[in-house]
């Protein structure tokens, strides 16, 4: 077996772990020869005993930064520079799945022919923030030994946050930009390529791509994914090794989802659930990137998508002035965003020349592009 650590992050409000995760801690000790868990928040007196069966390093810090921060924590208080080198492979996990449905022996095995620098599960690259899915990720030597992930949690990860858009720009997004367009690390995915939404569209990927886990908020709106849950539980009892009664325990006592295990019947007794597809793109990279070196731009959005198109477009650009939300949209206590100054539109419509790239969903930019007059220097994302 290869040498490898695991740091994985744990968050659970009221400190209470379920027995899934015993079972997910049980498999990572088998693929590990150090296993580091960090708590964000708290951990419950029978929950530290679980972890300490699997470990003798937990380390307890303030629910800030999410899974990024906790990983930011070990790489700086923890872990030494010198002592990653001693690693071949490096691994992120976090609580936020069930599984895994085969063995993670399984799946390094296979993932040990696939040629690359950091791999993980899933991901999405059909759209213009494409990244591998944060909740599990393993790097190789190459990027330890250049002291990649170091230098980029260092320089980049706000440990403090408590905006999840920060994770999702800085770490999912930010850190697969890094790794893969800037430093030119190659990535790779243990399940084939989905354009589908892996929480409301878990049934396909574990069908049609093998994903060998299944998202926990899958089951957090069940009057809108009724069906796709129903098929996601009768794959996982009839098709996988898998015990059910992890994810239904759990279920019941997070989001009130009373399903009973006798309940759930064979899949040709469900509707098939239709798919959820991700947001695609109007324009790609290249196009985004010619049409915002022409001139100062601002970001219509506030949101996710304007935050990643911030750290992706505009973190090292001169020509960025800041964003801009609908008349009205701006909130308290968010007049600033990344330093630059968050804008109402009555602010800015009135200057001459400016460019605007959409930080937004798709039915969010074509209502935009009706209400601004002038669209010539207007850009859609999606």
């Amino acid at each position: 077996m290869k040498k490898r650590i695991c740091i994985f992050s744990f968050y659970e409000k009221s400190g209470y772990v379920d027995d899934y995760v015993r079972v997910l801690l049980k498999e990572l000790s088998l693929v590990t020869t150090r296993l580091i868990i960090v708590v964000n928040g708290s951990v419950s007196d029978c929950g530290r005993k679980i972890f300490l069966e699997f470990s003798n390093e937990i380390y307890i810090r303030d629910n800030t930064g999410y899974d990024a921060g906790a990983y930011k924590y070990i790489l700086m208080n923890v872990l030494k520079e010198t002592e990653m080198k001693l690693y071949e492979e490096v691994i992120f996990c976090n609580d936020t799945f069930f599984g895994p449905l085969c063995s993670w022996k399984e799946i390094f095995k296979k993932m040990e022919h696939v040629p690359c620098d950091f791999w993980g599960l899933n991901g999405f690259f059909h759209v213009v923030f494409a990244h591998i899915q944060s909740y599990f990720l393993v790097f190789r030597k190459k990027i330890i030994q250049e002291q990649l992930l170091y230098d980029y949690f260092k320089r980049y990860i706000d440990e403090t946050t408590s905006e999840m858009n920060d994770v999702y720009c800085q770490f999912e997004t930010g850190l697969f930009d890094f790794l893969g367009r800037q430093r030119g690390m190659k990535y790779a995915m243990y399940a084939g390529e989905c354009n589908c939404d892996v929480y409301r569209y878990s049934y396909a990927y574990l069908k049609e791509h093998r994903l060998p886990i299944v998202k926990k908020k899958t089951f957090s709106k069940p009057e809108e994914d009724f069906d796709n849950i129903w098929c996601t539980l009768s794959f996982v009892k009839y098709e996988t090794a898998y015990d059910v009664n992890l994810i239904l325990n759990s279920i019941r006592r997070v989001y009130g989802l009373d399903i009973k295990y006798d309940e759930i019947q064979t899949i040709d007794r469900y509707r098939l659930p239709d798919a959820v597809e991700v947001p695609s793109q109007q324009n790609d990279e290249e196009q985004i990137e010619q049409f915002l070196s022409e001139g100062d731009f601002y970001i219509y959005g506030a949101g996710m998508y304007a935050s990643k198109a911030y750290w992706r477009f505009a973190r090292d650009s001169q020509r960025f002035l800041g964003f801009i939300v609908s008349d009205g949209r701006r909130e308290s206590g968010r007049e600033i965003l990344f330093g630059y100054p968050v804008f109402e539109w009555t602010e800015v419509k009135d200057i001459p020349g400016k460019r605007i790239l959409l930080g937004i969903g798709k039915d969010c930019s074509l209502e935009i592009v009706k209400t601004i007059k002038d669209t010539s220097n207007l850009l859609r994302i999606f």
